[in-house]
């Protein structure tokens, strides 16, 4: 007999079972145990007792230690100007460093001074090398088979450790250790190799970030090293910035990297919100407050606000604008779905578009200022692509030869465009068979995998948008073969441009210098953003102590026709979008724009009214928005 009243909630044995048995009324638990590994934990002063490490006073490695007496000079600047040199005896105090506590005190007196003065801010990569050394030749652990495992923060401290396993004399030997570096960045034959198993008698030693903590699985590991640091995407409320923090993993993390199980859940608030506002379910300040766990109410005022600002709900209330409704029809990031659907309307859902974080204006353009373009060879197709991961691979020790091909692919100076036209070059690569196509994600450092992931992304957004009545695929070309990509023209650059403006939006800068043409030149490039002044990464095709990733340079009209709220001062004919990004230009140019953003809302309220309302405009159409956008 079936139970109409009865709900079954499966989960993993991570999850909180008191805080979920709460929510829903004090429901019954059921547990089923799971089976089990032993893992043999050793903690920092085991490691340092059982190497013999010893921290020399002059190490980088240790914290500033004063002698019993130490004189120091300090200079004070008196109001005025005037310095005066003032000297003083600082007294050391003899608690000066961590209080161990008397569980430690069966340690040697060695390792209690190590413990007490040891910088726990650095990695301390001696340490490491002796650790490893030491499960290479002490008689417990000597005979254990299988991989070292060492958890790093980031791929700057991969890089640190791998030079200095390569340099030491101790790991040298080819045939008794194989050194590899698991990253996301690094290509796909890189990361395969810390899944093969070497022949008997090599120990591997893989150097990993959080990747190898829930992402992947590496079956031979023995060992693992926890240097108890990560990096995090920490989100600034304040500045509504986003910025990787290095910081101290959690227990729950460090456990997970021992049993390397359990997964985290982020969850984007604003997809959400949106179908709050969608269901009429009031405020969703109101709505999220009554959550199993609760989102910081600045966080959700953060994404409707988010919301407010590209338009897809009224500033004054909780109701949903004719380009939210169609936003919550799509299951994407709302600024990707933005750029879908004016993509629709523009004409260029299908070239390939990678959202990230940034669009530029140049410094104190004027209206009439035109696009600049790299020369080379395009091959250019008909496709859409949208992935979080960069198709470009940088291997270690080759970082220059990787940024040279991927300097080499630039276009537009843009780095969205040129993941588009890495995205091409393989596509037409294809039709020289399965070498050809290997020699050009080899000669361009490309991960063949991050491409295929381009292009099943792209036909799941098609097919999206496409159910949206946003799109609708052309008649089938039959039997015969597609026609190649056709290089993309000046005009049509402009529109992908466009598209990326109405989707990233406000995610913009504008340049208070403008690097050279030459790619292969690296002048740093400061950008003014509204949370302050920032530098555009080395990586980017547009080099430069916060940092911007994936770049594209914009004229000032898909600003102006896609932007935030347009100020008009007449007598100054000048034009200001959200208070702080000025254009010297004649009023009408203002009053045009505003007038086509009118046009543009009454477009979607009629695609509102009636879904099956075609957006795909004629010949002559396209030619005025390439015209006007250029």
């Amino acid at each position: 007999m079936r139970r109409s009243d009865l709900r079954l909630v499966l989960m993993s044995a991570t999850v909180d079972c008191d805080k979920f048995s709460n929510y829903f009324s004090r429901c019954p638990v059921v547990s089923i145990p799971g089976r089990t590994f032993p893992v043999e934990v050793y903690h920092l002063e085991d490691i340092v007792e059982e190497t013999g490490y010893v921290l020399e006073k002059d190490s980088e490695y240790c914290q500033k230690i004063l002698e019993d007496e130490e004189e120091v000079s300090l200079s004070v600047t008196q109001k005025g100007g005037k310095t005066l040199q003032h000297q003083e005896v600082i007294i050391r105090d003899p608690s000066a460093g961590w209080d161990l506590g008397p569980d430690l005190d069966h340690f040697s007196s060695r390792t209690r001074q190590v413990l007490q003065y040891m910088n726990p801010n650095k990695i301390n990569m001696d340490l490491l090398l002796d650790l490893v050394d030491y499960l290479e030749k002490s008689p417990q652990f000597a005979d254990v088979d299988g991989a070292v495992l060492v958890f790093l923060p980031g791929l700057a401290h991969i890089q640190q450790l791998y030079d200095l396993l390569s340099s030491d004399k101790r790991f040298r030997d080819k045939n008794r250790f194989r050194i590899v570096a698991l990253h996301s960045t690094l290509s796909s034959k890189d990361q395969a190799a810390a899944f093969t198993v070497p022949p008997a008698g090599v120990r591997k030693i893989v150097l990993s970030t959080n990747i190898a903590e829930t992402g992947v699985t590496i079956p031979d590991v023995v060992f693992v090293i926890d240097t108890g640091k990560t990096k995090e995407n920490k989100y600034h409320e304040s500045s509504q910035m986003s910025s990787l923090v290095e910081t101290f993993v959690s227990k729950a993390s460090a456990l997970q990297r021992q049993g390397r199980a359990g997964r985290i859940l982020r969850v984007p608030l604003e997809e959400l919100c949106l179908h709050i506002m969608k269901c009429q379910y009031g405020s969703p300040e109101d709505f999220l407050s009554q959550a199993l766990d609760a989102p910081q109410p600045q966080s959700v005022s953060n994404a409707v606000s988010l919301l407010r600002k590209i338009g897809a709900c009224h500033p004054d209330n909780h109701c949903l604008t004719p380009l939210g409704h169609h936003l919550a029809s799509l299951p994407v990031n709302v600024k990707i779905g933005k750029m879908l659907i004016y993509g629709a309307i523009l004409g260029c859902l299908e070239p390939i578009v990678r959202p990230a974080k940034n669009c530029f204006v140049p410094p104190h353009p004027a209206p009439s200022a035109h696009l600049r373009f790299l020369n080379g060879s395009f091959q250019a197709t008909i496709a859409a692509a949208i992935t979080e991961k960069s198709p470009f691979s940088t291997p270690m020790n080759r970082k220059e030869e990787a940024n040279l091909a991927k300097g080499a692919l630039a276009l537009a100076s843009s780095d969205h465009l040129t993941i588009y036209n890495a995205y091409l070059g393989w596509r037409n690569s294809q039709s020289e068979g399965p070498r050809g196509e290997a020699s050009f994600c080899r000669k361009h450092f490309l991960n063949r995998t991050a491409l295929i992931t381009i292009e099943n992304v792209k036909q799941d957004l098609m097919r999206m948008v496409e159910q949206a009545g946003f799109w609708s695929p052309g008649p089938s070309p039959g039997w015969k073969r597609p026609p190649p990509p056709a290089p993309p023209t000046r005009e049509r650059v402009a529109v992908l441009k466009a598209a990326l403006a109405a989707g990233l939006y406000d995610n913009v800068g504008r340049l208070l210098c403008t690097p050279s043409v030459d790619v292969l030149e690296r002048v740093a490039c400061t950008a003014e953003t509204p949370q302050g002044r920032a530098q555009v990464h080395p990586s980017s095709v547009k080099y430069g102590k916060i940092y911007l990733r994936d770049t594209t340079l914009m004229s000032p009209f898909p600003l102006l026709l896609f932007g935030g709220d347009i100020d008009i001062q007449h007598r100054e004919k000048l034009i200001t979008l959200d208070g702080w990004i000025h254009f010297q230009a004649p009023v009408r140019i203002g009053v045009i724009f505003k007038q086509l953003r009118k046009l543009m809302d009454s477009l979607l309220e009629k695609k509102l009214e009636n879904p099956r309302m075609s957006l795909e405009g004629k010949p002559g159409h396209q030619k005025a928005k390439t015209t006007a956008l250029s």
